[in-house]
């Protein structure tokens, strides 16, 4: 028995790996994360591939390309679905056909830079004794014990964050193509050697080119133009006082019903102070001429302001205004992914920003602004799932396309604004009978949503039926 134990580890040992995956020439022209297994698989692909789209391994809907949206779309701390502070979040942002992809990185107590977006611990990381830190008086060893949090659940995972090194690793390690670039978002005050340092080690692990700088302190910056005079520096402009107390009156419904935010509100980040006659009296708005001019002084050319959306919808010129100056202008938001992206969806194309920093696909930022999945029509499926991504209207959800597939045989859709909706100009009458109580789609049109008729109701021989309802004297 000892022996075919050994054998059996031996086997286990020399197991042979997995076959390599072999992608279909006719869909060869689709990225290596296409989805190939599976009933249909082929028709499918090819379906969406007539929208610009593809089904990935992971089951998420992508983009091919993204060359039909002219904005620099920044995942904001990497893939919106996926934990913060993990390579996983950057890995599938960058598979996700990102632009860019945004972190935060600040030091712990020896200075070591690490990928964490809040000053404490406690919201998306979580120390094992359940304690709260600070990140600034954190050693190594405490913040190797944090855990990630769930985004879906909130529930702690077998997951640790990551330093900055491990997050500029992963980014050069799976980055798609020299046009996607890291913006490294700094959130500590440092010092002109720990920043060196910081330079440093991006040079070396993604080069010169593939990174860029934003931070909402000057002085950060301009320490950084001195260290390395080319890269791009963008300056964050704090949210505007009114997104600010929106964010706040938000969360102070959500705290109503939800024990985990109760508990947790007044350590959430922008939520606290920010609302506050002190905070309205030192906000300061650069969107002006005077206030681009004020940052191109500190940290020179290659520069750009980054914006809460609500700033930039109040200071229309600034893009005009920023492009006098070689400037650059990003949009956030901290009120919301639909606010964000109904407020530039209400501007025509030439008051479009540069760049926008979203927790959001870029299939849905490319389709509610460009039509960037739009269907060519030069493919013809032939399976029902095919015919029905072929019949989806321009403002399919494809977000949710596991989800919209169980309304296929009903011919009904989610929309990106609307909800659930019926596929226009397919609902045909169906033929019934006095009899038939039978409801089939048109053979024609096997997406058809069938028409319901109530069966007929014979009263001439139907006996007396008495309801009696419940009320304040007989609730029996």
């Amino acid at each position: 028995m000892a022996l075919l134990a050994l054998s059996g580890c031996a086997s286990t040992q020399n197991e042979l790996p997995p076959p390599a995956k072999i992608i279909p020439y006719s869909l060869g022209h689709l990225p290596s994360d296409v989805k190939v297994d599976g009933l249909d698989m082929v028709d499918i692909q090819l379906a969406l591939s007539d929208r610009n789209l593809y089904l990935a391994d992971n089951g998420n809907i992508k983009m091919v390309s993204t060359a039909q949206c002219p904005l620099d779309i920044s995942a904001h701390r990497g893939d919106f679905r996926l934990p913060e502070s993990s390579a996983s979040a950057i890995i599938e942002a960058l598979k996700d056909n990102y632009d860019s992809v945004e972190i935060d990185v600040m030091q712990l107590k020896d200075g070591t830079w690490v990928n964490h977006h809040d000053s404490q611990t406690g919201r998306a990381t979580v120390y094992y004794t359940g304690e709260r830190h600070k990140l600034k008086q954190m050693s190594r060893q405490q913040y190797a014990n944090l855990k990630l949090r769930d985004k879906k659940s909130n529930t702690l995972l077998d997951v640790r964050p990551i330093t900055a090194y491990e997050a500029f690793n992963a980014f050069a390690i799976y980055r798609r193509s020299t046009k996607q670039q890291l913006n490294v978002e700094i959130k500590s005050a440092a010092n002109g050697h720990d920043l060196a340092e910081l330079d440093h080690m991006l040079r070396l692990t993604i080069g010169l080119g593939g990174y860029y700088y934003s931070a909402a302190d000057l002085d950060v910056l301009e320490k950084l133009r001195g260290i390395n005079p080319t890269v791009y520096l963008g300056f964050v402009q704090g949210a505007h006082p009114s997104s600010v107390e929106k964010l706040r009156s938000d969360l102070r419904k959500a705290t109503q019903n939800d024990a985990f935010y109760q508990d947790k509100q007044n350590h959430l980040e922008l939520a606290g102070k920010y609302g506050t006659k002190r905070y309205r009296s030192r906000y300061q708005n650069y969107a002006s001429s005077s206030g681009l001019n004020s940052i191109i002084k500190r940290i020179g050319p290659n520069s750009g302001l980054h914006l809460d959306i609500r700033s930039y919808m109040q200071n229309p010129s600034v893009v005009t205004s920023a492009k006098r100056y070689g400037m650059k202008v990003y949009t956030y938001s901290i009120n919301g992914t639909d606010y964000h992206q109904s407020k530039l969806k209400s501007l025509s194309r030439t008051k479009l920003p540069d760049g926008i920093i979203v927790d959001s696909t870029p299939y849905q930022i490319c389709q509610k602004l460009f039509k960037g999945a739009q269907p060519s029509k030069r493919y013809q499926p032939v399976s029902l799932t095919g015919q029905y991504i072929a019949s989806l209207p321009m403002d399919a959800d494809f977000d949710r396309f596991n989800e919209m597939l169980g309304y296929q045989q009903e011919g009904y859709y989610i929309s990106l604004n609307d909800g659930l909706k019926a596929i226009a100009n397919n609902q045909t009458p169906a033929k019934t009978t006095q009899a038939s109580t039978k409801h089939t789609a048109p053979l024609s049109n096997p997406h058809a949503f069938p028409t319901i008729v109530d069966e007929p109701l014979e009263t001439s021989v139907s006996k007396t039926i008495i309801l009696t309802l419940p009320s304040s004297h007989n609730d029996r």
